[in-house]
């Protein structure tokens, strides 16, 4: 069943940042680094990922892993994060013989499992709509959502996210790309503002590694291009075991 949802769909690789609207079955891992406005540096490990399976037909889970996040500086004092789900439902698709497009709604959540600083303190869920087309071996990627957060709106605010991903496929199973990263302060201390990265990457894959399984990666920076930002120059590195 997972192998015909897989073959119904474009084979484009997962973005970077951006939340790929392909259902999948795949375990990913990503890393990033980043400066704060005080130049101190974050770094996370999980990156909100996990296993990702398909669990009926036009049906994806994501069962993450809560990211561990380490600073530079004293404090805040380093820490396991929330946990993060997804439920992913694929509206329409066709694979490259047959439109090379594709339509899915998601629903993420982060149940509060963690103690602040490093958890957020409520639970937030975020709906979306992912939508995809692809050219030959040029694809575009993008979402939009908003972060709803369960309670204490005034301290976390809600937001508006829109990613897009310009993809290209190479040679020799590289994958350029190109990401904007915007977010929309609607409420909450930052109410008004907006800020918007550029993300430069490169993916690599997917490369059997035995029977059904294979591996794949890509890496980037992000840069703000607004006055506003809440950090710069993240490094991303993202680490996926397709099966």
């Amino acid at each position: 069943m997972a192998d015909r949802e897989e073959a119904s769909e474009p084979d484009w690789l997962s973005p970077l940042a951006t939340t790929s609207g392909r259902i999948k079955d795949e375990l990913r891992y990503d890393m990033w680094s980043q400066t704060t406005p005080a130049g101190t540096t974050i770094s996370t490990f999980g990156g909100g990922k996990g296993l990702e399976f398909i669990a009926a037909p036009h049906v994806q889970l994501l069962l993450g892993v809560p990211s561990y996040t380490g600073h530079s500086a004293l404090t805040p004092p380093d820490g396991f994060g929330d946990l993060p789900l997804m439920l992913k439902f694929r509206l329409a698709s066709g694979n490259r013989s047959n439109g090379d497009y594709l339509v899915t709604l998601l629903l993420s959540a982060t149940v509060p499992t963690a103690s602040r600083p490093n958890g957020i303190g409520a639970a937030v869920l975020t709906p979306t709509l992912a939508m995809g087309k692809g050219w030959r071996g040029f694809d575009v990627q993008t979402t939009f959502g908003a972060n709803l957060p369960g309670s204490d709106t005034q301290r976390l605010g809600r937001q508006l996210l829109w990613n897009t991903t310009f993809q290209y496929r190479a040679g020799w199973k590289l994958w350029p790309e190109l990401e904007a990263n915007s977010t929309f302060f609607e409420d909450g201390p930052s109410a008004g503002e907006n800020q918007t990265f550029l993300t430069p990457g490169l993916g690599f894959g997917r490369v059997r590694i035995v029977r059904g399984l294979r591996f794949a990666m890509a890496g980037g920076l992000q840069i703000a291009v607004t006055r506003f930002h809440t950090y710069n120059h993240r490094w991303m590195l993202s680490v996926r075991f397709p099966f």
